[in-house]
């Protein structure tokens, strides 16, 4: 009765495979995607500092007992993270008498029925790990696991899935065994297919009762029987631990093959690790294993081995945003092949490009165009920021490209100014690069940003008097004199929806003159007659941004006083009411005044307020909360020269952190200006 209740599973989750189309978690078709395979709960997932760490990975593997022991975690981790997919590690075999004294794993023992244990066929306990003891698929065992997974894991609502581990098609390698349990030792035979059927059931029992949309992953074979009720599998110590070439093709070929059988979308672990040693900065190794990752689809890590899961180990290639795939996987020298082998392969992403150089010689690839390294620190001999047109791979290597960025968008910047690109940190993330459109006149300012939603990047510009809005094709939207027909002294803007309705905004600041701010709808109808930002006397002009400092979608007006005023900064909310009296950027005595930019440059999905020293001081960048609390301070370069630093923020790579970039005050003219 229970083979065949098992068997009418296995066929219904194989024919509604074919009907189902994806599962309901959240991933984001974008690369780079990385995974932790973090085998450490209790007191280590109560440190901020490893919540933090672990955060910034797409995906983490963590003990099962993390729902007892901290369950604060959770919330914590996706506070940081609302995308992380977490897992529960579920081993299928082994109970750990050594390590399972927690309250989850002491209730689970009484369940446990002497006659699942796996044994041979003199009684004796098999163990398929150190230290541990192991149980028999071929028991109520398989049946229990799969309920008590639904009943006493997912059920808490915690997690996205479940990571099985210890999967092999294959038993006979432990030595002798009574898998049947009918007193005899099996054969190899007999014990292998009897231990992949019952694999199979378990994993169409599992199927049956999470349901669609939880995730199932295992970990140690990729048996195509297994295939239609599973999401994927890791790759532990990949390609093996002789990491040969040829190796690497047939696990690479296991790699990208599973990833098309599986039944539901798909996740895949790329585990590379140090074999027990380590040594963490191998530099190499990780390039070739995280490249070789991205010609599939899949999540990779990499960390000290079958030894010990429980690294926070990070690579500058972790945080490449490369955006969705633009092509399958290609043979550079060979572009009919379209099955891996050793050779070099490419693929295409939105913003750059990953090579792999899976060939046992040093090999120089041309690259047909333009591409950036990016900037490292750990191995800054390759990492080091240049712009290529060919890359000379040593063998075993490779390496992960960016299109170079050529132009700012969703911020405003004088047209002309070379633009240096930073992190929250002061870290340098990109080559720097002119910031120029020869559609329009140098100094004046620039922002590019698609207001009517259309895909398509229009521009709005302002000069001395006028501010005019161009759609896409060029065609002039509109045009007005925020401040007069006779006003001409400058006029500074910032665009952006104020309000939840997405409605965009024009907030209008003199350059010079009186500190007075203005808000106009795209047509140039004006939405707030202005207000003084400063003192109605003071003539310096009024720098300008918007932000949304609290989160929540509404909207603040930022303002710093510009020439010859202190470097004040102030908020107000789309009325013109002072909602903070502010705070000095710097010196209170300076008075050279600031720029001012916002946007979220750490990531705490709150914008954060930037600031570039005014004319006179020196290039000094720093960032503060909505309180004026200073995160971070930094010199956008070592010059002498005090004339201060213009800044703008945005997102340039697309992962939702936006970049600091550092604009000279000097400007290129050249044009054919409208």
């Amino acid at each position: 009765m229970k083979r065949t209740l098992v068997l009418l599973l296995i066929i219904t989750f194989t024919c509604g495979v074919l009907l189902k189309t994806t599962n309901a978690f959240n991933q984001p078709n974008s690369f780079v995607r990385t995974a932790n395979y973090f085998l450490l709960s209790g007191t280590e997932l109560e440190k901020p500092e490893t919540i933090q760490a672990l955060a910034q990975f797409n995906l983490i593997v963590i003990p099962l007992e993390a729902q007892v022991y901290n369950k604060d975690f959770f919330k914590a981790i996706r506070s940081q993270n609302k995308n992380i997919i977490i897992l529960a590690y579920v081993p299928t075999v082994s109970w750990n008498d050594l390590y399972w004294t927690d309250p989850l794993h002491q209730a689970q023992y009484p369940d446990i029925q002497s006659d699942w244990w796996l044994r041979d066929a003199n009684g004796n306990q098999v163990s398929v790990w150190p230290n541990t003891r192991a149980l028999n698929l071929n028991s109520g065992w398989s049946t229990y696991l799969a309920h008590y997974v639904k009943n006493n894991v997912l059920s808490t609502g915690l997690w996205d899935g479940i990571f099985y581990d210890e999967v092999q098609d294959s038993i006979s390698w432990v030595g002798t065994t009574d898998v049947d349990k009918n007193g005899l030792n099996d054969s190899a035979a007999t014990a292998d297919q009897l231990w992949a059927k019952k694999y199979t059931e378990l994993f169409a029992q599992t199927r049956a009762l999470i349901g669609n949309e939880a995730i199932m992953i295992t970990n140690g074979s990729s048996n195509p029987a297994f295939a239609p009720y599973v999401n994927g599998r890791m790759f532990e110590t990949f390609p093996s631990s002789t990491n040969n070439l040829a190796e690497w093709k047939g696990a690479t070929q296991d790699y990208l093959s599973q990833a098309k059988r599986v039944g539901y979308q798909n996740v895949d672990i790329i585990n590379v690790n140090s074999e027990n040693t380590g040594i963490k900065d191998n530099y190499q190794k990780v390039r070739f294993g995280i490249t070789t990752t991205l010609l599939g689809n899949g999540y990779f890590g990499f960390d000290f081995g079958t030894q010990s899961h429980n690294q926070l180990w990070t690579y500058d290639e972790f945080p490449i945003a490369l955006g969705a795939p633009k092509t399958s996987l290609m043979n550079v020298f060979d572009s009919a092949k379209t099955v891996i082998d050793q050779g070099v392969w490419q693929r295409d992403f939105e913003r750059g490009r990953v090579v792999v150089n899976a060939t046992a010689n040093t090999i120089t690839v041309p690259l047909n165009g333009d591409f950036e390294k990016i900037h490292g620190t750990q191995d800054p001999a390759i990492n080091d920021g240049s712009v290529i047109s060919e890359i000379t791979l040593a063998a075993k290597d490779g390496i992960i490209l960016l299109r170079p960025i050529d132009k700012i968008i969703n911020t405003p910047f004088r047209n002309g100014a070379f633009a240096r690109i930073f992190d929250a940190s002061g870290k340098t993330t990109r080559t720097g690069f002119f910031a120029y459109d020869n559609q329009f006149k140098g100094g004046i300012q620039i922002e590019h940003i698609d207001w009517n939603h259309d895909g398509r990047l229009d521009t709005i510009v302002a000069d001395q008097s006028t501010v005019r809005l161009y759609d896409a094709d060029g065609t002039l939207f509109s045009s007005f004199t925020p401040y007069g027909n006779t006003y001409k002294n400058g006029v500074n803007i910032a665009v952006a929806p104020l309000e939840k309705n997405g409605e965009y905004k024009i907030v209008t600041g003199t350059l010079h003159d009186k500190a007075i701010v203005k808000i106009f709808d795209l047509t140039g109808k004006i939405v707030h007659e202005g207000f003084h930002a400063y003192d109605k006397n003071f003539q310096g002009g009024v720098n300008i941004a918007i932000a949304d400092l609290n989160g929540d979608g509404s909207k603040q007006i930022i303002t710093a006083a510009a020439a010859n005023g202190g470097a004040h900064i102030r908020i107000f909310n789309k009325d013109g009411k002072l909602l903070s009296p502010g705070f000095f950027a710097y010196d209170k005595k300076f008075r050279g005044g600031a720029y001012v930019a916002a946007g979220d440059v750490d990531g705490d999905k709150k914008d954060d307020i930037v600031t570039g020293m005014g004319i006179g001081g020196v290039p000094e960048i720093r960032v503060y909360d909505k309180t004026g609390r200073l995160k971070k301070a930094f010199l956008a370069s070592q010059t002498t020269k005090k004339t201060g630093i213009k800044i703008a923020v945005t997102d340039l790579d697309g992962n939702d952190i936006s970049e600091i970039i550092a604009l000279t005050t000097d400007v290129f003219t050249l044009s054919v200006f409208k």
